[in-house]
């Protein structure tokens, strides 16, 4: 099971919410997600249909502060409402607390460049697993010491973000494009390269530079249901090296995919609700199994789509 790190990340990109320039502004997101059941199936490329009602669930609240810094290039229409934005976050869920700080560079409405970091803890809750590290003697996931390992990542970003609303005058012609390339370095304190961990439940993790790429094509509208999309996410390390002794048996440098329908809701002018639902590529091995704990001592064969998770954003502006 995957963590909510990725979808709020996206659903953040697709809010594009921000200050005004030489403002603060303030936000608060709480995230759900409800996974089904879906049976693990051995071999190749498959589909793996839901088998049951309930795998697990996910949840977390974050709260933002943003100042925007007006940077103007120019007197040109395109130039002058360029700006920089300056936002610190505090994430916490029932296994984890993490501060984050991220710096975004406006110079044109179409064009952002961005970058930030966070570090964080968690411990572990009864079956909800916040920290932790693989040993292959237990062939099990063993509970790390909170505030003495730490998860840490810093990024790179850019994104490209269009509306046709721009060249297209009306409340029914905007057509919203966006497409990021994030670049990512995350670890865990006290663990070396090449071993795996897991952190906010998400399993298989490693050392390493990864890559982030999202894509969203949808429609705004003036309606309480105010975007329709489909939400596309490519997800990897670039060294398959970063999974050590399992790097070539795992394929290390995989590729997960996420495939989302997106329903927006613009509840009022401080609320709004957005919903995913999400199709995944996952691994596929050549071994049965009944738990995501043996999968480091597998052989990857293919991939394996299912019908990933249901997700919930809900956003308050103060």
């Amino acid at each position: 099971m995957n963590s909510l790190d990725k979808i709020i990340a996206a659903l953040a990109l697709v809010a594009g919410t921000s200050a005004a320039a030489g403002s603060w502004s303030f936000s608060e997101e709480t995230d759900a997600a409800y996974y089904p059941s879906s049976k693990f199936k051995t071999g190749g490329d498959h589909f793996s249909p839901v088998d049951g009602a309930y795998d697990a669930v996910e949840a977390l609240t974050r709260f933002d502060a943003t100042y925007a810094i007006p940077t103007p290039l120019g007197e040109h229409e395109l130039l002058k409402d360029a700006d920089v934005e300056i936002m610190g976050s505090f994430e916490l869920s029932p296994v984890s607390v993490r501060p984050m700080l991220e710096v975004d560079f406006t110079p044109v409405p179409f064009l952002v460049f961005g970058a930030g970091a966070s570090i964080g803890s968690g411990w572990n809750f009864w079956i909800v697993e916040g920290l932790s590290k693989y040993d292959f003697k237990t062939q099990d996931y063993e509970d790390l010491t909170p505030f003495t390992h730490y998860y840490y990542d810093f990024w790179f970003a850019t994104t490209f973000q269009f509306d046709t609303g721009a060249l297209i005058e009306g409340d029914w012609t905007h057509v919203v494009f966006l497409a990021s390339y994030q670049w990512i370095y995350s670890a865990m304190t006290g663990v070396d390269d090449g071993e795996i961990w897991q952190w906010q439940e998400s399993t298989l993790c490693a050392n390493g530079w990864r890559y982030d790429v999202v894509g969203l094509l949808g429609y705004q509208m003036p309606l309480t249901l105010d975007m329709v999309g489909v939400l596309a996410e490519f997800a990897g390390h670039y060294d398959p090296k970063d999974y050590g002794p399992v790097a070539n048996s795992l394929d290390g440098n995989f590729m997960m995919v996420d495939l989302s329908l997106l329903l927006s809701f613009k509840i009022n002018e401080k609320n709004s609700l957005k919903t995913l639902f999400t199709f995944e590529r996952n691994r596929s091995y050549a071994e049965p199994h009944e738990d995501e704990d043996e999968e480091p001592l597998l052989t990857q064969t293919g991939a394996e789509w299912s019908f990933y998770a249901v997700y919930l954003a809900w956003t308050h502006e103060f």
